[in-house]
């Protein structure tokens, strides 16, 4: 759990890019999709002695816009080579963009340098939060997804679930669906979770005319939930 107020992200509203639906992540097309999409990417690889990956600077951050450019036969030997399904880990490493990295590795799978790990061991290596958050980045990030998932898994704040969800798709596990349906104590949860004050709740409540804040919480987490924005 992170519970510094520096790590919470704060309140998105319609005039605000906290919502993170519209970010696009260099070229991830590679990996695009839905999160729930993306989670299939194999079993989890066992290591008895899993490799620590360093943590570079980079990766604290979204990903940039790449700085090099491969030529497809750098592509094309990463694509025939047994680290075809490591791209996000090879990009989190590097800080890297998911194509980067793979025209990265290809260029030196072709020039016989070995890279950051073996063939079948990048599942298993030790990946720092912020290279869990970068890898959920890497993936076509869903906010209301990481939201969902935050509450379900009662993380205490979107900020811990979007490093959980980036650490699945690093050990190559299935990220789950967020649940379809939320009970009140969820909505309410879902509020605080996407960074919302009481003060907030009490704006809100005079806005909606709810006879409390709680029941003002409830209906704006039921909205954040569903991917609405909030009239703050």
């Amino acid at each position: 759990m992170y519970n510094s107020p520096d790590e919470i992200e704060p309140p998105r509203s319609s005039a605000s890019a906290f919502r993170r639906v519209g970010v696009t992540v260099a070229v991830a097309c590679v990996l695009a999709g839905s999160i729930a999409g993306l989670g299939s990417v194999g079993a989890l690889a066992a290591a008895t002695n899993p490799p620590v990956v360093a943590v570079p600077a980079e990766a604290a951050t979204e990903p940039t816009q790449p700085k090099i450019t491969y030529s497809d036969a750098d592509l094309a030997a990463f694509a025939a080579s047994p680290y075809v399904d490591d791209a996000i880990n090879l990009a989190v490493v590097w800080g890297l963009d998911t194509t980067t990295a793979q025209g990265k590795a290809g260029a030196k799978i072709q020039g016989g340098t070995a890279l950051p790990f073996a063939p079948g061991e990048a599942s298993g290596a030790v990946y720092s939060s912020d290279q869990q958050r970068s890898a959920f980045f890497l993936a076509n990030p869903d906010f209301d997804q990481a939201l969902g998932l935050a509450v379900a898994w009662e993380s205490g704040d979107v900020y811990s679930a979007k490093a959980r969800i980036g650490g699945l798709l690093l050990a190559h596990q299935e990220v789950p669906a967020a649940p379809t349906t939320y009970t009140e104590d969820q909505d309410a949860a879902a509020f605080t979770f996407a960074g919302y004050t009481d003060s907030d709740a009490a704006r809100l409540a005079a806005l909606w005319q709810s006879h409390s804040t709680r029941s003002a919480q409830v209906r704006a987490g039921a909205d954040l939930l569903a991917g609405n924005n909030l009239p703050l």
